[in-house]
């Protein structure tokens, strides 16, 4: 006597484990990319000296969009950050600005506290000297003969180091990250 064996029994099973080894497959990838976003944003805040302002500790964004034949994850820096970040992040930049002295007041960021506004009212002037350098005073402070308490910041060419590579960082990390996984990746810098 022969057996009989349920061919759409065992295809219905098929069927089933191979939906559910999909959905387990990406989200396995979703969880390991949300992972290593979190993880460069870490790292950049580690990066930075005396730490990084809520503005930087919130700009990398993570992504990730299913559909029919896969899944698809993005971790990219935020679209107001990255025109701050710039600079700092892919390639480094002079910048003309007004560097504090040891005498000038600092904002928690590092900045002249309340440099707009006491440039407009008067308080703060910017004074060339003899070999063209110019110098921020504080004309409400009175010094004596070196007058050295009054210069508040020096206006100088400077230029910004990279301070994370976030490009070489993501891709060592995409490729960390699949490297225990079988399949088909497609990685993209856009």
């Amino acid at each position: 006597m022969a057996s009989r064996i349920d061919v759409s029994g065992a295809q219905q099973y098929i069927k089933s484990q191979g939906v559910k080894l999909k959905q387990d497959f990406q989200k396995e990838i979703i969880n390991r990319s949300r992972a290593l976003a979190q993880k460069m944003q870490a790292d950049m805040n580690k990066s930075v000296d005396r730490g990084a302002v809520t503005f930087t500790q919130r700009s990398i964004l993570f992504l990730y969009k299913k559909s029919g034949t896969g899944v698809t994850t993005s971790i990219l820096v935020k679209d107001l950050q990255v025109k701050y970040l710039y600079d700092v992040f892919v390639k480094e930049k002079a910048i003309d600005k007004i560097v504090p002295t040891s005498a000038a007041r600092l904002s928690a960021q590092g900045n002249i506290a309340g440099l707009k506004k006491n440039l407009a009212s008067g308080r703060y002037k910017i004074v060339k000297g003899k070999n063209g350098k110019q110098r921020l005073i504080d004309t409400t402070k009175k010094d004596t003969k070196t007058k050295t308490k009054r210069v508040i910041g020096l206006r100088e060419s400077k230029r910004r180091k990279i301070i994370y590579d976030f490009y070489q960082e993501a891709n060592d990390g995409v490729r960390l990250m699949i490297s225990g996984i079988q399949g088909s990746f497609i990685i993209k810098r856009n």
